[in-house]
């Protein structure tokens, strides 16, 4: 009677804890709870890597517990390790597949770009007839990988391919292959490949359900784009099928240039298609932009517009892309190092009330410095505003208009980048000119950033002085709102590329300031501080860290020793935990390469050592044996004798 009520209760309860790690500290109230606690978790990430034999034992325990306590993983998310072979891989699905019969999202990483995935082994993954979503990270054989025969998954509706390093993307011939999914709803790839020309996309006029159609350009300028002009005929027969109408297209594709962009609206404007964003190769001049903004049903139909503009930005340009009422995406750039005729507005802007994503990297010596009641403005006519990207200069701020920023509520990503130095503005207080000559900007204090904010970016080549929330620096009139609303407590992702005063204190301060962070990068350069002691405190003081960046080009002695990096992985969880390490310094890189400092990283899925040569990175891998080190055909780990290793789950 006791254990079938504690049975009830728990399973009710335990349905609102989350994932597996939240539930761990309430195992020891007695083993009944312990043994149901972890029932509730619907959600995973493992990794698939090798062992020896001699921990087989142990390990087997180890994968049969885990199914035990997680029978009912919706989401799995798979990490598949370098070392292997894809014949282990299909031994591994083929159980996954019979013991986790409630899967209905499985996302697939391959750190192996060497291995080429084909029909056989998208066949394993048909046997899991509860999956709703897949996602696959992986080199596709061009010419042996085919997605019909995935057609046995009837409830399948959303794949996603992600672009992967020295992957070839998909070719027409494997476009043409979903045509047999009939049941997708939303399909989404990489369409930078060379084999890749669009003129299989008739065929997915097939998918009468197809309501989210993404081709993305990720290396626009690393690869050729070979998008042809017939591609346009297969997007007018999807946004033309004979359908109901909630199957109306949503479609985000990469053009080659503007050009094309006014050609694709003209191709698909009509009531098949309910919204379009176009992300344009090629620069733009004043006559490209204004052909796309007048073709038929941009207006109406364009949410998303990524440009390069080829000149500065005329009055007349900012005019027309302000016209697009309904966009909710604006990428803009520009490299002319040409001033315009006149200075930006910042008004025009403003009309677009849907935006959620704005990326503005355009000189700021071409218009005035910002003010506070622009910035506050900005924050009232977008509300939705959740991506923001600005090039600024240091009048910016002198101004202390950044300070507005806390007015955006919804803003989850911030990238700020200074460069160079403009020319104070008429009055400009708070700019002071140093020695050399140049300006030092003010003090940016991060306690005015907005409490929503989840990643923050900041690059300068120019002074840019860090302030970390506390009641010392926030001024009186806002130290209520600034210092309770916690700025930095939901941050997760924090990069720092530039002249930033990096030091010890400051990154102590950092890290109890923002203690839940996942991700760290950090670019030192010029008279930046830091040290191995700093280093210390971010491996001590962060226990979510799992990404962790670090390049160091200071003449002075660097932060970043044979040693350090052997505290680091013994200091508190940050070796169990770190799953991707990047460090580019002259340390590491002329140094002997010992395995031994890297193996106490026991989770890595990725080393990046800059200047790594091939036989250090080979002595590196056999210590790390979920890490990706380096591509070549002899890591696709068939060579690996079957008595000499098998395969583990977790």
């Amino acid at each position: 009677m006791h254990s079938a009520v504690l049975t009830v209760v728990g399973a009710e309860v335990a349905k609102h804890l989350g994932d597996v790690q939240h539930a761990l500290p309430l195992r020891s109230v007695c083993k009944e709870w312990r043994d149901i606690a972890t029932l509730s978790s619907i959600e995973a990430e493992v990794d698939l890597s090798p062992v020896s034999s001699e921990a087989g034992g142990a390990q087997e325990a180890k994968k049969d517990l885990f199914f035990k306590r997680c029978p009912r993983i919706r989401k799995l998310t798979y990490h598949v390790s370098p070392a292997i072979s894809l014949a282990k891989f299909e031994s591994a699905m083929h159980e996954l597949s019979s013991r986790l019969t409630s899967l209905e999202e499985l996302v697939l990483l391959f750190n192996n770009p060497a291995q080429q995935f084909e029909s056989r082994q998208l066949a394993v993954l048909a046997r899991i007839p509860t999956l709703r979503a897949l996602t696959l990270q992986a080199n596709f054989h061009p010419e042996s990988c085919n997605f019909g025969v995935l057609m046995g998954l009837k409830n399948l509706s959303s794949l996603v391919v992600l672009p992967s390093e020295a992957s070839t993307g998909l070719t027409d011939a494997h476009v043409a292959s979903l045509a047999a999914l009939v049941n997708l709803a939303a399909v989404e790839f990489p369409g930078h490949a060379k084999a890749f020309t669009g003129t299989s996309l008739t065929a997915l006029a097939a998918l009468r359900k197809l309501t989210r159609l993404v081709i993305t350009s990720n290396k626009p300028q690393a690869v050729d784009y070979t998008l042809a002009l017939p591609a346009l005929a297969g997007l007018r027969a999807i946004t033309r099928r004979a359908s109901s109408a909630e199957s109306h297209l949503h479609l985000e594709l990469g053009v080659p240039d503007a050009a094309w962009g006014a050609a694709l609206l003209r191709a698909v404007s009509g009531p098949g298609l309910s919204r379009l964003a176009v992300a344009v190769r090629e620069a733009a001049d004043s006559a490209a932009v204004k052909a796309l903004v007048e073709a038929p049903g941009a207006r109406e139909k364009l949410v998303g517009v990524d440009l390069e503009f080829r000149a500065a930005p005329t009055a007349e340009d900012i005019a027309a892309l302000a016209s697009y009422s309904n966009l909710q995406r604006l990428h803009l750039t520009c490299k002319c190092p040409r001033a315009p005729p006149s200075r930006m507005d910042w008004r025009p802007w403003l009309a677009l009330s849907q935006l959620k994503h704005l990326h503005m990297h355009i000189n700021p010596a071409w218009r005035d410095p910002l003010q506070p009641s622009t910035v506050a403005a900005m924050a009232e006519a977008w509300p939705l505003l959740e991506h923001l990207h600005l090039r600024l200069s240091p009048a910016d701020n002198a101004t202390h208009a950044l300070n507005k920023l806390q007015n955006f509520n919804n803003l989850k990503t911030l990238s700020l980048t200074w460069l160079g130095q403009a020319a104070p503005p008429a009055g400009g207080a708070g700019l002071q000119r140093r020695r050399s000559g140049s300006l030092d900007a003010t003090v940016f204090n991060l306690g005015y950033l907005p409490a929503s904010l989840q990643e923050l970016s900041l690059t300068s080549i120019s002074s840019v002085r860090l302030a970390v929330p506390s009641s010392s620096n926030i001024t009186a009139a806002d130290s209520a709102a600034a210092v309770a609303g916690a700025p930095l407590s939901g941050l997760s992702k924090l990069a720092m590329d530039g002249n930033f005063g990096i030091s010890d204190a400051l990154v102590a301060n950092l890290v109890a300031a923002a203690p839940h962070l996942t991700s760290l990068t950090m670019v030192l350069t010029g008279r930046q501080t830091l040290s191995a002691a700093g280093l210390a405190t971010v491996a001590a003081g962060l226990r979510r860290l799992g990404n962790l960046h670090l390049s160091d080009y200071r003449e002075s002695p660097l932060c970043l020793s044979q040693s350090c990096l052997l505290g680091l992985a013994a200091t508190g969880d940050l070796g169990s935990q770190l799953r991707y390490l990047k460090l580019s310094t002259p340390d590491v890189v002329h140094a002997e390469l010992l395995p031994g400092v890297f193996s106490g990283f026991s989770k890595l899925r990725r080393l990046d050592l800059v200047g790594c040569q091939d036989q250090a990175a080979a002595a590196l891998a056999a210590a790390l044996p979920l890490c990706c080190m380096k591509h070549t055909a002899d890591w696709a780990g068939e060579g690996v004798a079957p008595e000499e290793s098998s395969t583990c789950l977790l």
